[in-house]
């Protein structure tokens, strides 16, 4: 046992070691903006190191009765390496100077909130997604098109709602399970009966309960990146799902069961149901009309086979109210979304001791709406612009 565990520990440390003149060779390229992150990636490297040292410090002792204890110790540093290795290293080592537009807005949308300013934040490749654990620093995923761009930068206000939620995971879940009560009360037939069909009903009852826990995260997401982000937001969502295909507009009754994420259309639905709640009429009608046209167009019909139904609306959207305020986006509510300055040419002014991204973004959409042929200058000539300030 003693052999396996410094054959296993020692190749580890070499991996480290060897990760450790990568890091030093990166330093020099990495852009000012994820400089915190790449600290932390430091300082996690170092202490698995030390951890690794210490194991064969413990097998050099050649003390029996220790070998469990290593043993498990040796496993935990080896998992706890991997997941290191498969979710932090690669937003360092594939760091350019062309994250600096989404690094600069990651920032900036954590450094705006009590609970996230010290979670340090890095970008990556893939579909829009996040890592959202507060003990470790926040991954970002975009599909690298659209890392140069402004129109869908929107997205992370969702992605940036799994981080608030971990952050008050203890509060959010009461409060999720509350509706999930809700829902099967609304479900629950007037009658009861004792027989095979009412055995096959209350099971559809529990799946539909039990589904809503994972889909009242992402709704509670996009309720977030409403508030956050206002039209901005609702824009870049419809406009990225709206043309993806059926899948964003029905599902069968078996697909439902158990997803992650309620269909594209629902939420949307309940999208446009707050956004109306906020006075955003014009956003309201630009969802509603949209979704539904491109449905009909498809031949879809709006069908959730009792997994939503119009009676659930007002206590969904009770309970992601009292989700928001446990989240405490005071810092972003009540933000005037299109204060910022033009010069004579109708370039944006750059200030970046006031630069508010959410203002900025919306602005962006604004001018995409309004005038699409003359969008793609503009939007170069600011980007430029906020990062050479």
């Amino acid at each position: 046992m003693r052999k396996i565990l410094r054959q296993n520990c020692g190749d580890l440390l070499r991996d480290i070691e060897r990760l450790g003149e990568t890091l030093l060779q990166t330093k020099s390229s990495i852009p000012k903006e994820l400089f915190f992150f790449y600290q932390w990636v430091c300082a996690a490297r170092e202490a698995y190191r030390t951890r690794a040292h210490n194991i064969l410090r413990l097998l050099d002792l050649n003390l029996d009765d220790i070998l469990p204890d290593v043993l498990s110790e040796t496993q935990n540093l080896l998992l706890d390496f991997q997941l290191y290795n498969r979710r932090l290293l690669g937003p360092v080592l594939r760091a350019r100077s062309s994250d600096r537009l989404c690094l600069m807005f990651l920032k900036w949308l954590h450094q705006n909130h009590p609970n996230a300013k010290d979670i340090p934040t890095a970008l990556s490749d893939g579909d829009f997604a996040s890592w959202p654990f507060p003990e470790w620093p926040a991954v970002y995923f975009m599909p690298p098109s659209a890392q140069h761009r402004l129109l869908y930068l929107p997205l992370f206000f969702h992605e940036f709602g799994h981080i608030l939620y971990s952050c008050y995971k203890q509060e959010m879940d009461p409060l999720v399970q509350k509706l999930q009560k809700k829902i099967r009360q609304f479900l629950e037939p007037s009658a009861q009966r004792d027989d095979q069909l009412a055995r096959r009903d209350e099971q559809k009852r529990r799946a539909i309960s039990e589904t809503w826990y994972e889909w009242m995260h992402e709704l509670f997401c996009d309720a977030a990146g409403l508030i956050i982000g206002g039209p901005a937001f609702a824009y870049s969502f419809s406009m990225y799902f709206r043309l993806l295909g059926r899948e964003e507009y029905h599902l069968r009754h078996e697909e439902l069961e158990g997803r992650e994420h309620p269909v594209t259309w629902l939420r949307i639905r309940v999208l446009a149901d707050r956004s109306k709640r906020m006075a955003y009429h014009d956003v309201t009608t630009e969802l509603e009309e949209t979704w539904s046209t491109i449905a009909a167009t498809m031949g879809v019909d709006e069908d959730y086979y009792g997994f939503f139904e119009v009676a659930f609306l007002p206590e969904i959207q009770k309970i992601i109210d009292e989700m928001l305020t446990k989240a405490d986006l005071s810092s972003f509510q009540g933000k005037d979304l299109s204060a910022h300055k033009e010069d004579a040419e109708g370039h944006m002014v750059i200030d970046l001791a006031t630069l508010s991204f959410a203002a900025l973004l919306n602005q962006a959409w604004s001018r995409f709406l309004n005038n699409a042929d003359g969008y793609a200058a503009w939007e170069r000539t600011t980007i430029d612009a906020l990062l050479a300030g």
